[in-house]
């Protein structure tokens, strides 16, 4: 093929192979473009919600969230928004569709106080949280089912013993729900139930 391109001239067999060799070896590698930065974690996560917390990495839990709350999470990077509050319950109402305004994706997964701790619930909050890509926000109304659920997540999900579960819950916002937590997890009552 050489040959039929330069025909007998030497010199311009030269200048095709040293053609080829600057397009084989010269040419910079192509790069993907950059991708976005990754969202940090702030110290000040937790200070975007009431009664927020930042137990896990990447995952905000907190309070109820106000329109400019929402606002200020997708400004912090947050990609998908888990509430557990029930529809209907007070301050709910245009949060799914405020979520989606924002370009977060929104996912509802309602618990009903202590009759709504269940594993179900729990492996509903697990495959939410494997499908988000970058921060998770999980609220409910002051974070107590958010903890509460964690901690069931922790124990039937996630192999801990019973006594690590009520931590996790704890550092995720339990509170008032400890009673019924700790009865799921086999754990006698504690002080404070």
């Amino acid at each position: 093929m050489l040959a039929e391109k330069c025909g007998r001239n030497p010199w311009r067999a030269a200048v095709w192979v040293l053609l080829g060799a600057v397009a084989a070896c010269g040419a910079p590698e192509r790069q993907p473009p950059p991708a976005a930065p990754a969202a940090e974690e702030p110290a000040d996560w937790a200070s975007l919600l009431p009664y927020g917390a930042v137990p896990f990495d990447g995952i905000l839990t907190g309070g109820q969230p106000s329109p400019a709350e929402l606002e200020a999470v997708r400004d912090a990077g947050f990609g998908t928004v888990i509430n557990l509050r029930r529809p209907g319950e007070r301050g709910t109402q245009g949060e799914a569709e405020r979520v989606g305004e924002l370009g977060m994706r929104y996912v509802s997964i309602p618990v009903a106080g202590a009759d709504g701790l269940t594993e179900e619930n729990a492996r509903a909050l697990a495959a939410a949280l494997a499908l988000a890509s970058g921060p998770v926000l999980v609220h409910c109304g002051s974070s107590n089912r958010v903890g509460a659920l964690f901690a069931l997540k922790a124990f039937y999900l996630d192999g801990a013993s019973p006594e690590e579960a009520l931590e996790i819950g704890r550092a995720a916002g339990l509170t008032r729900l400890e009673g019924a937590v700790r009865e799921k997890l086999g754990l006698a009552a504690g002080d404070g139930d």
